[in-house]
């Protein structure tokens, strides 16, 4: 909740942290600021702690750390504070550091974790308006590597981060989209040396991105969106009209960087996608890759939050397709709103239902479940719903949804401004 209002201080932000059980996603929960005890720094205007978050098991203790961005502390400089998990989890942190800081950096801006170097440990990736820096090598509750700036002369403006195995050689390349361009970096063969971690190919901007594999063939996949064409054009034709589009590309191990720089373009006019391209409907805004279904393949759930729903404008919804051996599918394809029979609510104006959305395994039942939010529900309050997965996808029965008084926040607290499952 990175809008949140700490202590009097607008926009300071807050995390709310919501655990999993046999049944899925609970009411249990920690909340946490930059206020609470022994978290480092303290809640400041429009420091957005949360902007980002990112997760991974970073000290090698066998439970998963988690870490906050807030791109706006101290200014707009930013900061990446780690978050120790353990048996009492998240009760201390330190922050990463960060070299010189400056106004307008807005460090933190993204953050992804993934092991770059090979050496089985995890790295961490952290993008800022002005910088890429990257972080391999010991993690202890009390100190964190120095970090390297990762230098390339177009860096800047690098916001959304991916990490996958691309190439299927035991190591994850990096995908940093921008509006204009894609790179994608890797280590070069035979060296773990974070020095030489260097970008190996260039591909076509977006605003989001999200790496899985689709396929089951091994290798991670990449999906980019461009959600608003027309608002941010990245220089090449628009099949949606505006609507938003997304390009998933397969990973070979035989091109540099694991990626083909063409690749398989899905809107909703794509033949077979429920749905039509609409201006501004933002297909494409938040993106998620995973198995739904326990075929050991990936499926891609798909935000449009600006999809206005008879008369509802910009209601919101969600559009799942299935992995399959050849890759993405639109057999099967389905689509989610409040106005679905089984999920709780309806849809209003401005809820903007798929804001962010993430697929993760809540219940441990070998299947991914679909988490959505919608920020804006009622006038700014926010909820957070769970669809289960089944072996026939996404289910709309045994739905849950969770807003301010489930998690016992105020109103106005714009739950789910970003998630991370």
């Amino acid at each position: 909740m990175p809008e949140k209002t700490v202590s009097g201080q607008e926009g300071a932000g807050a995390v709310l942290i919501t655990f999993g059980s046999a049944h899925g996603l609970t009411g249990k929960h920690l909340y946490i600021t930059q206020n609470s005890t022994n978290i480092p720094g303290a809640a400041g205007y429009q420091d957005s702690f949360g902007s980002s978050l990112a997760s991974g098991d970073m000290n090698h203790d066998g439970y998963a750390d988690l870490l906050v961005g807030s791109e706006g502390d101290a200014s707009a400089k930013g900061s990446v504070t780690v978050l120790w998990g353990g048996t009492s989890p998240l009760r201390s942190a330190l922050t990463l550091p960060s070299g010189p800081s400056y106004p307008g950096r807005m460090f933190g801006a993204d953050i992804v974790v993934g092991d770059f170097t090979g050496d089985s440990r995890p790295d961490i990736a952290v993008s800022g308006q002005t910088s890429l820096k990257l972080y391999s090598g010991t993690f202890t509750r009390s100190k964190a590597p120095a970090g390297i700036d990762v230098n390339d002369a177009d860096v800047t403006g690098s916001w959304h981060l991916a990490a996958g195995d691309f190439t299927g050689d035991g190591k994850d390349e990096l995908a940093v989209v921008q509006q204009k361009t894609t790179r994608v970096y890797g280590q070069n063969p035979g060296t773990t040396d974070p020095g030489s971690f260097t970008a190996q190919a260039r591909l076509a901007g977006g605003d989001r991105v999200a790496a899985g594999d689709l396929n089951g063939d091994g290798r991670d996949d990449l999906a980019i969106a461009l959600s608003n064409p027309r608002l941010n054009p990245n220089g090449l034709a628009d099949p949606s009209h505006g609507s938003g589009y997304i390009t998933v590309r397969y990973g070979d191990p035989h091109i540099n960087g694991g990626l083909a720089p063409s690749g398989r373009v899905y809107h909703q006019n794509t033949a077979g996608i429920p749905g039509d391209n609409e201006k501004e409907d933002e297909f494409g805004a938040a993106l998620s890759i995973a198995d739904i279904n326990g075929d050991h393949r990936a499926d891609l759930a798909i935000g449009i939050p600006y999809e206005t729903l008879g008369r509802t404008f910009r209601g919101g919804g969600v559009l799942v397709l299935r992995g399959s051996a050849s890759g993405l599918t639109i057999t099967g394809a389905a689509r989610y709103s409040q106005n679905t029979p089984g999920i709780p609510g309806s849809a209003e104006t401005n809820d903007a239902f798929g804001s962010q959305l993430r697929l993760a395994d809540f219940n441990r039942d070998g299947k991914a479940d679909l988490a959505v939010s919608a920020p804006q529900k009622d006038h700014g309050n926010g909820a957070l719903w769970q669809l289960p997965g089944t072996r026939t996808g996404v289910g709309d029965s045994n739905v849950n949804v969770f807003g301010p008084k489930e998690y016992g926040v105020s109103p106005g607290s714009r739950i789910g401004e970003t998630l991370l499952g």
